[in-house]
């Protein structure tokens, strides 16, 4: 019964995010029942579904207490520009698209149409091969007793997928909804989060595997296969 209450948090806490990252911006401006609305909001729940399953599967993430993000101060003000600027984002971009000269005209451009729908299917498929090799050290920025390094199935190619992932998924959300500005924006977010984040991250796990993580970081690439 713990169990299930606490996926059941976690579920309404993942459908609220959606609600008021998209859902709200989009009844507040007008464009709720345009499709490319419709199309994110249910491509944003299977891309945090994942999470539901992990935890179904392995049990119940760490406490924020335990992130070592949330312990630093730079991590928490990394967390703050998080959370404003994802709002930002989201608002701005679907503000963006309300103000398009004619909405029913918005999928001529089918370059940025297939565009973000690609990038929206690989980040939910870079998400789930992610989850799926790490199991239940998918987790916040913790480590645990027996953690061991994964270096297997697409972490042989890139040391942090899961962050590859989410900024693909808010790209094509900015894409989709042909907002440039939102795309500059989430670029600025992007590099402060997930910069402060990987950071912090390498330090916990040179720390836990010394010579066998640096190693590792020299054969793969932070975030995008043979480019960075």
């Amino acid at each position: 019964m713990n169990s299930f209450v606490k996926v059941l948090q976690l579920s309404l806490g993942l459908a609220g995010s959606i609600t008021l990252l998209i859902v709200l911006p989009a009844i507040l401006f007008g464009v709720i029942t345009q499709w490319q609305v419709i199309f994110l909001s249910l491509g944003y729940l299977c891309f945090f579904l994942s999470t539901v399953w992990r935890v179904i599967r392995h049990g119940d993430l760490s406490s924020k207490r335990e992130d070592q993000q949330v312990q630093r101060t730079s991590g928490r003000l990394a967390s703050l520009v998080l959370l404003v600027g994802l709002l930002s984002v989201h608002w701005l971009a679907v503000y963006d698209f309300s103000r398009l000269e004619s909405l029913e005209a918005s999928t001529g451009n089918i370059f940025l149409v297939i565009l973000s729908v690609l990038l929206l299917i690989s980040s939910i498929a870079v998400s789930q091969a992610a989850i799926a090799t790490l199991g239940k050290f998918f987790d916040r920025l913790t480590i645990k007793p027996d953690h061991q390094l994964v270096d297997a199935g697409i972490y042989s190619a890139v040391r942090h997928p899961i962050y590859l992932s989410y900024i693909l998924l808010f790209t094509a959300f900015c894409i989709m909804l042909q907002s440039p500005a939102s795309l500059g924006l989430l670029a600025v977010v992007c590099a402060i989060w997930f910069g402060n984040r990987i950071m912090i991250e390498e330090e916990m796990l040179i720390d836990q595997f010394g010579d066998e993580y640096k190693i590792y970081q020299q054969k793969t690439k932070k975030l995008l296969p043979f480019i960075y």
